[in-house]
């Protein structure tokens, strides 16, 4: 899945997103998003706009906002 493609999925059920760097100076390092549910938090590591996600992260930052990962866009084969 492509990161703006689950950002757009994440904010459609309420996420709100906060940018940070990792790696030393602005501009400089790779982005972290922290993805804010409610009460929930996590972090997604993303490198760019068009990048395809491994799926294991979005797996993670579903189950630790506490989403169904069978409601993401896509093949219907993730069990």
């Amino acid at each position: 899945m492509r990161s703006d493609t689950f950002r757009k999925w994440l904010a459609e059920r309420g996420c709100v997103f906060e940018q940070t760097e990792r790696g030393g100076k602005k501009g400089h390092g790779f982005a972290d998003v922290i993805v804010r549910l409610g009460g929930r938090r996590t972090e997604l590591h993303v490198m760019g706009t068009t990048q395809d996600l491994d799926p294991r992260e979005v797996k993670r930052v579903v189950e630790e906002l506490g989403l169904d990962w069978n409601d993401l866009p896509g093949p219907q084969s993730r069990a």
